[in-house]
């Protein structure tokens, strides 16, 4: 699946739904969270019973990971993945450049920096920090696009 059909999925759901939180988003969808102590590697996982979509997460993350892990895991039930995808884990944060692992992680890229206006920020790693990409999902994000959509009218610039 392409970054354009991918960014075009998650308008869809922010339209829609009119939130870019992946949770209220999974409570619309029906999408049940669940916390479980997961061990220290895995962060967390989806998996389907019974055409049931449900999010699995580890009591051991921080509140921030739980997060993202979220963002990832609703990828994977947007983007239409079978329920024999990777359990995300500490161990296994690499850039992938093709498959379903790649496809979430890109869908939650594009979800944390919905909406983002470049121009707010004085460079790419506060840009990164206010919309909660963590360090290793960077190489997903798409500059090109987020600074082609910056709006230097939108704010009062010290320029």
């Amino acid at each position: 699946m392409s970054r354009k059909v991918i960014r075009d999925k998650v308008t869809h759901l922010v339209e829609k739904y009119d939130t870019t939180d992946p949770i209220e988003i999974c409570n619309c969808l029906g999408i049940n969270r669940y916390t479980f102590d997961l061990g220290k590697d895995t962060m967390g996982f989806r998996t389907e019973i019974y055409r049931i979509s449900s999010i699995a997460l580890n009591a051991r993350n921080s509140d921030a990971e739980n997060f993202v892990t979220t963002c990832h895991e609703l990828g994977h039930h947007i983007c239409g993945h079978d329920t024999n995808t990777e359990f995300l884990k500490h161990s296994n944060l690499n850039y992938i450049n093709y498959g379903v692992e790649y496809e979430a992680n890109v869908f939650m890229v594009e979800l944390l920096t919905y909406g983002v206006n470049a121009a707010c920020f004085s460079n790419e790693e506060q840009l990164l920090q206010s919309c909660n990409v963590p360090k290793w999902a960077e190489r997903y994000v798409d500059w090109d696009y987020i600074r082609s959509k910056a709006d230097f009218s939108s704010f009062d610039s010290i320029y």
